[in-house]
C-alpha cells in the first residue's frame, strides 16, 4: 500500500502551475485580439520568448503559434494558465480590476532557434480545450 501514497505526490506535482522566470522570456513585442504577428525569430536563448497582451476577467482566448511549438498562456507574473501544442484556449481569471496583462510564452519544442507566427483570437465562452498536462 505505500505505492499510492506516491503516486498521489507525483499527480499533485504533475497539476502544479508551471511558473516562468523573468530571465528566460524574451519578450518580443505584444499583440492585440485579432491579431497575426509578422514571423517571429526566437533565439535559443533565453529558452521562451513571449508577446504580451491585455485581456478581461472571463475572456476566453484562442492562441495559435505557427508550426509543432510549445505554447502556454501565463498571467502577468509568469504563472502559466494552460500549455500545450500549436493552439490552446483559456479562459482568463477573475481579477480585481477587470483587466489584466498576460503573456503567450512559446518556443520550438526541441528548445532550437525558429521563427514563428503568434495568432490571438477571443473566442465566445465555451469549454476550454488543451487543459494544462
Amino acid at each position: 500500500m505505500k505505492f499510492w501514497p506516491g503516486l498521489l505526490a507525483a499527480c499533485t506535482m504533475c497539476l502544479a502551475a508551471e511558473s516562468f522566470s523573468p530571465a528566460d522570456v524574451a519578450i518580443l513585442g505584444d499583440i492585440e485580439f485579432g491579431q497575426k504577428s509578422a514571423e517571429l525569430e526566437c533565439a535559443a536563448k533565453p529558452p521562451y520568448c513571449a508577446l504580451v497582451f491585455n485581456g478581461t476577467s472571463g475572456d476566453e482566448v484562442e492562441v495559435t503559434v505557427s508550426g509543432k511549438s510549445f505554447v502556454a498562456v501565463a498571467d502577468g507574473e509568469l504563472k502559466e494558465l494552460v500549455r500545450g501544442t500549436g493552439t490552446v484556449t483559456a479562459k482568463l481569471p477573475e481579477v480585481t480590476d477587470g483587466l489584466a496583462t498576460y503573456y503567450i510564452v512559446f518556443r520550438d519544442p526541441d528548445r532550437k532557434p525558429g521563427r514563428f507566427v503568434v495568432e490571438l483570437r477571443k473566442r465566445q465562452p465555451g469549454p476550454a480545450t488543451n487543459p494544462k498536462r
